[in-house]
């Protein structure tokens, strides 16, 4: 019961341009620019991600990660002083329901199973006076009861779901601590001063699942170091750090191996040639994409994919190539 367990949790997570000018476009840009309008426009298209099993195929639209966060998870905690156990969806002690300073001294022990069930509610209720903490998909057990402080931790499974574990409940009058295992072996029908209470609930491991990225998450390859954004439901490659810093302010960058833990389709790389132009002539801000001036219609499109306002250049533009406006896709 005592015993530590090292649970080891995979996360992923996936953590000076020129600008164009204001005079009218060479006739070498206008044919590049049929070039890219017509049929060869899918050039810009540099390969996309390999389908993976955890994803539909041919993959659905959009960038996908495999995510191998716990969903709705349950930490069991153990203190040597306080020889009582304490149950929380966080890993971290610090964040364990106190009443009272001292209760730094718990450790995680187990993890208990993913409450992520189409089951009843399991509700945490803590007793703030003996800091006894029960288990229960009883949404009265402890109801109109004092000193019982309630949250609920999640969704149980029925039993019926294939890979779904019984969790056991046992209570120690003497400790006055209630404790829950997965392994009945662990104390049988009771010993120890533990009184077997019988069946609680249902848990499962947690299972990698495939979810969908929304536009304006950034990236850096751990292998090669390039910077990604999603970008329109494309995962598209930044030329460089200066780019980056040139047209975005990222709220965070996430690591990860990209060709592996992502799927979905690459669009072409953002590359040096790209700016944030305000043509003073009607207001208007403007991504110059690849030669393409790409309006950015409201502030939510232009805080969605984090653009940098400091970077804005405002002048007049008297003839531009016009893109798509710029669309946050999800």
């Amino acid at each position: 019961m005592k015993k530590s367990y090292f649970i080891a949790l995979c996360v992923v997570a996936m953590t000076s341009c020129s600008a164009p000018g204001d005079e009218l476009l060479s006739q070498d840009e206008s044919n590049n620019l049929q070039t890219l309008n017509g049929s060869n426009s899918n050039i810009l298209a540099k390969g996309g991600f390999r389908d993976n099993p955890d994803t539909p195929s041919p993959p659905p639209s959009g960038i996908w990660a495999k995510s191998f966060y716990l969903t709705n998870p349950i930490y069991g905690f153990y203190s040597d002083l306080t020889k009582k156990h304490l149950y929380n969806t966080s890993p971290l002690p610090s964040e364990l329901p106190k009443s009272y300073p001292g209760l730094s001294y718990y450790f995680m022990e187990r993890l208990l199973g993913s409450a992520d069930g189409p089951g009843p509610t399991i509700t945490r209720w803590f007793h703030t006076g003996s800091n006894d903490l029960v288990l229960t998909t009883n949404p009265n057990e402890l109801v109109g009861q004092s000193n019982w402080e309630r949250r609920d931790l999640g969704t149980s499974y029925n039993g019926d779901e294939p890979g779904s574990f019984p969790i056991y409940r046992y209570f120690n009058s003497g400790k006055k601590t209630h404790f829950y295992t997965r392994d009945k072996n662990e104390l049988g029908d009771g010993k120890d001063g533990y009184v077997y209470e019988g069946l609680a609930f249902y848990l499962k491991d947690s299972e990698p699942k495939a979810y969908r990225i929304h536009d304006g998450k950034f990236y850096q390859d751990n292998n090669t170091g390039a910077l990604y954004v999603v970008f329109e439901s494309t995962l598209r490659r930044i030329e460089s750090a200066a780019v980056m810093n040139n047209l975005f302010s990222p709220l965070i960058v996430l690591p990860g191996n990209v060709d592996e833990e992502l799927t979905g389709d690459r669009g072409p790389d953002i590359t040096s040639s790209a700016q944030l132009v305000q043509n003073t002539n009607d207001g208007k801000i403007y991504m110059v994409d690849d030669g393409l001036y790409r309006y950015i219609p409201d502030t939510q499109t232009f805080n969605a994919f984090r653009f940098k306002e400091s970077s804005i250049q405002r002048k007049p533009v008297r003839m531009m190539f016009v893109g798509k406006n710029i669309v946050k896709t999800y």
